[in-house]
């Protein structure tokens, strides 16, 4: 080390503990030895739990992958979300968009490893569900099936009370069942889902409309939840809509092809919008038969809600996409649709959306010609029968709620999902189940309906900034080929085998909180070590130092605090020693530790006695945490010191 070292600032120093300079902003370690300096950061959740509307704990289940340990991985996706298999097919995951990887080659595969675990307990079979006991008096009703109503129900069931599902259609699932096709969720994954919520204790009436909110508080609910959708399609409101036939919107349309009924609607299809039922409209006509479908969308790709990836399937399967194109009139003869007459569009200023607005161009019309036009601009909920409960509406027909809370204008009545937002997304329709059924436990506990806190996870780390990963590829399912497509609605995306799911699973850079993870995995580059001064200690993450600096010793370093030295700091790194006095060879310590930094030996004298190889322990005490007697520790650290840096993390 060399021998120069700068002194501490002595007016900053004297009396402040290691606890306070950690506190400071712009807090950095220089290390003499190697002549760099790096910051302190102050870490909260990983940037992908933080995206997940359901707030997912992705690390730790893809950590959970990496093992091989599925069940468990499952175990941790359920305890957020209940519809892993739903989701492991149509989620937009918003998650691997803010995945850090993705500044290094590209984001892990997050969606198609959901996928992966919830088919696998399919394929080996589930644990038996046990109902849920029953410990409050109270019930609650819930009206729609769809993801908002199963997550509620699925919440609210565990909680204690129960719970009712009223569905007005004959089968459970809501746009799930009615609005997605099978060639993207098969049938059987949706039921078996619905299954394992009603497995809970959930009684589920479908063919049952519910018209009357207070007759449900008449028959003893003392909440009702109305999570019903959004299954009426706008109109495109322009000339001859109403005057031919053969103009269908796309939920009916959808919702026709999905229970079975697989006429061909026409030779021509138009399809009008650029959201995911516009996608899920166009391949459907095409497996139905039809010879051409064009997508007509008014703005550009960049702007088009669908998922990107099913933009490129019906691409690649036969849709012809018009981009910067917008109706202006139906063409039609004898009663019947014979084409659209279309515009092209130029974009604009951005409108409310943040999108670009579409701006016809004068004389740029054009025909396209059909014998069925599918509306697929938009839809909102029926809510025909609700106007006049004392729920307040809003101008866009949708319930209006506290978003926080999902409370409604009336006492004891809350909305959630698409009936609130619009069409979205099953993720956050997910989320809007779970804070519905937080809001109505405070509701009927008769506590303060606020927003449910995501506990504050907080962790110092020092993270240089030459880190790298190694390149690796990210491995995405395979699809069945186009041409095996036509005429069949056979599920388009494979599975990942287990190979591929742990290789996937490894490129993970377990950014965020150590304690985000659950259970240490060999692939983690990080270290926990000890930062001290004669005032004090702290636990600190250490993530890719240069390849010329090792912590395997003590290392002495300069606490920067704003560019002025602040203290001569001591770093030990934390490992794992057992104390051999305590320690009975049991070998628990052994079994868990994922680096094989821990050996139960046989010493002369017969006893068998763990020992710990201090160069390869990464010091996270996973082995303390199993040790039956106390005799395996942290290494500068009691006990008590390690519950109160757990706490911290929490905030």
């Amino acid at each position: 080390m060399a021998s120069k070292m700068s002194q501490p600032n002595k007016t900053t120093s004297s009396d402040s503990s290691i606890q306070d300079f950690l506190r400071e902003k712009g807090v950095t370690l220089q290390f003499p030895e190697i002549c760099a300096s790096f910051p302190i950061q102050e870490i909260t959740m990983s940037s992908c739990r933080v995206a997940c509307p359901a707030g997912v704990n992705i690390k730790a289940y893809l950590g959970a992958i990496t093992r091989g340990d599925f069940e468990r991985a499952l175990e941790i996706v359920k305890e957020t979300n209940p519809l892993p298999g739903i989701c492991g097919r149509v989620c937009t995951h918003p998650c691997e968009s803010e995945c850090r990887r993705g500044e290094f080659d590209d984001p892990i595969a997050i969606c198609a490893l959901k996928r992966f675990i919830a088919d696998y307990e399919l394929k080996h079979g589930s644990k038996k569900i046990k109902p849920c006991e029953r410990t409050k008096k109270e019930k609650v009703a819930i009206v729609g099936s769809g993801p908002a109503g199963l997550t509620s129900a699925n919440d609210l069931i565990r909680m204690g009370y129960g719970v009712t599902i009223f569905e007005e259609l004959p089968v459970a699932g809501g746009m799930l069942i009615t609005g997605i096709p099978p060639y993207r969720l098969p049938r059987n994954i949706i039921q078996t889902e619905i299954d394992n919520v009603v497995k809970l204790g959930v009684e589920l009436k479908t063919n049952i409309k519910v018209e009357n909110i207070d007759d449900l508080f008449k028959k003893g609910y003392k909440a009702v939840f109305l999570a019903i959708g959004a299954h009426e399609g706008l109109k495109l409101k322009v000339p001859g809509e109403d005057e031919y036939e053969g103009i269908v919107d796309c939920i009916k349309f959808l919702r026709k092809v999905n229970r079975g009924e697989r006429d061909k609607p026409g030779e021509k299809v138009i399809v009008i919008g650029g959201g995911n039922s516009a996608i899920d409209s166009a391949r459907s006509a095409l497996r139905l038969g039809c010879s051409e479908v064009y997508i007509l969308y008014r703005r550009s790709r960049k702007e088009m809600p669908a998922n990107e990836d099913e933009i490129n399937e019906a691409e690649a399967e036969g849709v012809k996409i018009n981009y910067l194109a917008a109706p202006v009139r139906i063409i039609g003869k004898d009663g019947k649709v014979t084409g659209m007459e279309c515009t092209k569009m130029k974009l604009g200023e951005p409108d409310q959306s943040g999108r670009r607005r579409p701006i016809p161009i004068p004389g740029s019309e054009f025909v396209v010609e059909a014998d069925i036009i599918l509306s697929a601009i938009s839809q909102k909920p029926d809510i025909s029968c609700f106007k006049d409960c004392g729920v307040k509406i809003t101008k866009w027909d949708t319930f209006e709620v506290d978003e926080n809370t999902m409370v409604t204008s009336k006492p004891g009545v809350f909305a959630g999902g698409d009936a609130v937002t619009g069409p979205n997304t099953v993720i956050d329709a997910i989320a809007a189940g779970h804070r519905a059924a937080h809001a109505i436990d405070r509701y009927i506990s008769g506590k303060l309906l606020k927003k449910e806190k995501s506990p504050k996870i907080v962790q110092r780390e020092l993270a240089p900034d030459t880190f790298s990963p190694e390149r690796a590829t990210r491995l995405n399912p395979q699809k069945i080929p186009v041409k095996k497509r036509k005429g069949s609605f056979a599920e388009v995306e494979l599975t990942l085998n287990e190979d591929e799911a742990v290789r996937e699973a490894k490129r993970c850079l377990r950014c965020g909180p150590c304690v985000e993870c659950i259970h240490c995995i060999k692939e983690c580059g990080k270290r926990m070590v000890s930062i001290s001064t004669d005032k004090g200690k702290e636990m600190l993450m250490v993530h890719g130092l240069p390849k010329d600096m090792k912590l395997t010793e003590e290392v002495r370093a300069m606490l920067n605090v704003k560019g002025k030295v602040a203290a001569e700091v001591k770093i030990e790194p934390i490992v794992s020693e057992v104390s051999e006095e305590m320690c009975r060879g049991c070998g628990q310590c052994e079994s868990v530790c994922n680096y094989s930094a821990i050996k139960v030996e046989e010493k002369e004298d017969g006893l068998r006695i763990a020992h710990v190889d201090e160069a390869i322990c990464k010091g996270c005490g996973t082995c303390v945490s199993v040790c039956p007697t106390g005799a395996a520790r942290l290494k500068f650290f009691k006990i008590e010191d390690i519950e109160a840096e757990l706490e911290g993390f929490f905030g």
